[in-house]
């Protein structure tokens, strides 16, 4: 591995919500940690390279809490590498998978294989979640507090599939407090699991239609943190009655919720570059979710905004497969669909992209406090680009914002002190 450069960054709008800054700053990095914050620093070190960030932002490292990295198992779909490449031109520092891999997330050598890997190939900071029950197929629970004794687990999912079964939910809800550990569940049907298999006694509510039951799976669960004391972080919401539900029990359970740029910008009736509904679960609503969605989230009700970073290869979209990919289009989408027009603000754009994942997850970031690791993303706020699959750097193209002109983009990202991108292009450090 390249020594850490000494990097100080000049005349930059430095952004960090979490210390009350935003001011024009010089943020200085030694050894790979952040150093001083302050006007006018001079460059009074050794091996320094001074990068001038005048009308830039500089944020902490943003966060992504929702990607399929596919390593291992699908690696025809994406790879650690190349996911992670995907997340360091995106402007993210730290990612977490989902754990639907194959072998699954589900056992501790499954962890430590996977900690292997991203140890040899990760550009960026990797975490993990560990499926809530073996395999994700909800018949039985995974050994919950073992794995959640593991450094690199943050959290529990069954990803895809909802745990269908409100008493394993419970009991899984009741191992993961132990650990302080969030259940982040998948609140839908899936293609394996569906409502229609099972009864109301089983589910805890009365099962609406197929992919219609989000907002049932969110009150049941909400109930079941209530009474486990367990921290709930709803994925990918995207339902005006979810939010409704949220909204009436935030603060008084510990429950948190994201969701996505394209459950936040598109409705049922929009059409891709190809003529097609984008097929994601959940699927997309209509416009009254829409506006919905984005009223959760300029409150406060959403915390966080995550793709859902799903790769698929040509011929499982053909087939059917649901999902898209996010992480090279999320910041410019935010900052142009959302930032520019004055629906959320800047601050609140990096809270929901950085702060707070750090915080639901308790993973380092989400700050540029002196004596923090490096990790950092330089923002243009004025480059004007438009979103082209074929020059991204995912082994996948399949995203629904093909051709879209975007104003904003991440333009530099740095690691533990090193630049792993540079005005587009990603740095492989060796």
């Amino acid at each position: 591995m390249l020594k850490k450069k000494n990097i100080l960054l000049k005349n930059g709008r430095v952004i960090d919500p979490i210390n009350g800054i935003d001011s024009i700053s010089d943020v200085l990095i030694i050894d790979g940690m952040i150093s001083m914050l302050s006007q006018s620093i001079k460059p009074e070190y050794e091996d320094i390279e001074v990068v001038d960030v005048s009308r830039k932002i500089v944020v902490p490292g943003l966060i992504e809490c929702h990607v399929h990295l596919r390593e291992p198992g699908y690696e025809d779909k994406e790879t650690i590498e190349t996911g992670s490449r995907s997340a360091a031109k995106g402007g993210f520092t730290t990612i977490i998978c989902e754990p639907n891999t194959n072998p699954p997330i589900d056992e501790i050598e499954a962890v430590e294989n996977l900690m292997g890997r991203i140890k040899d190939k990760a550009l960026v900071n990797i975490y993990t979640k560990a499926c809530i029950t073996k395999s994700s197929k909800g018949e039985a629970l995974t050994d919950i507090e073992k794995l959640g004794g593991h450094s690199g687990v943050v959290a529990f999912s069954d990803d895809g599939n909802p745990v269908l079964k409100k008493g394993l939910m419970e009991k899984g809800l009741s191992l993961a407090e132990l650990n302080k550990k969030p259940l982040s569940p998948h609140c839908e049907d899936s293609a394996s699991l569906s409502v229609k298999d099972f009864s109301e006694a089983e589910l805890g509510f009365s099962p609406g239609k197929i992919f219609e039951n989000e907002a049932n799976f969110i009150s049941r669960d909400i109930g079941y943190a209530r009474s486990t004391g367990c921290h709930v972080h709803f994925s990918h919401v995207s339902l005006r009655e979810s939010i409704d539900h949220i909204r009436k029990w935030k603060g008084v359970v510990n429950i948190t919720c994201e969701t996505t740029p394209h459950h936040l910008l598109l409705d049922r009736s929009y059409r891709d570059i190809s003529g097609e509904v984008p097929n994601v679960n959940p699927p997309l609503r209509s416009q009254d979710d829409v506006e919905s969605i984005k009223k959760g989230l300029c409150e406060g009700v959403i915390d966080v905004i995550a793709s859902d970073h799903a790769p698929h290869t040509v011929d499982d979209k053909k087939a059917g497969a649901p999902g898209v990919i996010g992480m090279e289009t999320t910041l410019g989408l935010i900052f142009n669909e959302l930032v520019r027009p004055g629906i959320i603000s800047l601050k609140d754009a990096i809270i929901k992209m950085s702060t707070n994942p750090a915080k639901i997850f308790k993973i380092p970031g989400g700050s540029l406090l002196p004596g923090t690791s490096a990790d950092v993303t330089i923002i243009d706020m004025d480059k004007e680009w438009e979103v082209d699959v074929n020059n991204f750097e995912s082994k996948s193209r399949n995203s629904p914002f093909q051709g879209w002109k975007l104003k904003g983009q991440a333009v530099m990202t740095i690691v533990a002190g090193k630049i792993v991108m540079k005005d587009g292009v990603v740095i492989r450090h060796r």
